[in-house]
């Protein structure tokens, strides 16, 4: 009985939202740069995760973009190597269940990375651009920008494509430590998208708290 409950609840959800879907889908394609659509208001303080603050802006679609930020000690190739190593997603990215390497090509590496949800809903999988661009700035540093590509190859049995994605990494060297800034946009369908919101806040945060953990600073 509680599980008819959840799912005609969750059914419900999802029916009030597919009004708007279509408007979502047209208002931030696959590939557009994550802040290139959110909306003017200032970033807002959304929750912690595992020590970790997490900031929101609203976006076109209704599915926020979420970005937070730590420090950690280790040197920029190891961290580097570390975050495009999708051999290693399933350790640290949050909700990760399975990931691989597609292709590598001008620059870029491109991923099939599938991630868990809660019951009733399917698995979401995509396909992902990870562009490394170097810093202009003087104190170095680079930055890993991550686009999504829906439509590269086919969704996998019992799976739910995204439907658009888009983000980056900032890693930018101090004296002491590494500052790692992380930001994600995905609009992952016909989802309520309070929850979504909800649920990719907790992402970003346990990602980041779970990357800090595998490369501790010493406290002072």
């Amino acid at each position: 009985m509680i599980r008819r409950n959840v799912l005609a609840f969750v059914l419900v959800l999802a029916a009030a939202d597919a009004a708007a879907d279509a408007v979502a889908v047209a208002a931030l394609p696959g590939g557009a740069p994550a802040s290139s659509e959110a909306l003017s208001e200032e970033w807002r303080p959304v929750r912690e995760v595992s020590g970790v603050p997490v900031e929101a802006r609203p976006t076109k679609t209704g599915f926020d973009v979420h970005r937070g930020r730590v420090e950690v000690c280790t040197d920029m190739s190891s961290l580097e190597h570390f975050v495009i190593d999708p051999s290693r997603f399933t350790d640290w990215v949050a909700y990760t269940r399975s990931a691989r390497l597609l292709d590598v090509r001008d620059g870029s590496a491109i991923y099939y990375v599938r991630s868990t949800t809660p019951w009733p809903l399917k698995d979401r999988d995509m396909i992902y651009r990870i562009s490394r661009i170097d810093s202009n700035s003087s104190i170095g540093g680079l930055r890993l920008s991550l686009t999504g590509l829906p439509d590269y190859a086919p969704t996998e049995e019992n799976a739910e494509r995204i439907r658009a994605a888009a983000g980056e990494w900032q890693l930018v060297p101090s004296a002491s430590a590494i500052d790692v800034s992380y930001e994600l946009y995905l609009d992952p369908g016909r989802v309520p998208r309070f929850l979504a919101n909800q649920r990719l806040a907790a992402a970003v945060g346990q990602t980041l708290a779970n990357l800090a953990a595998h490369f501790p600073c010493a406290e002072s």
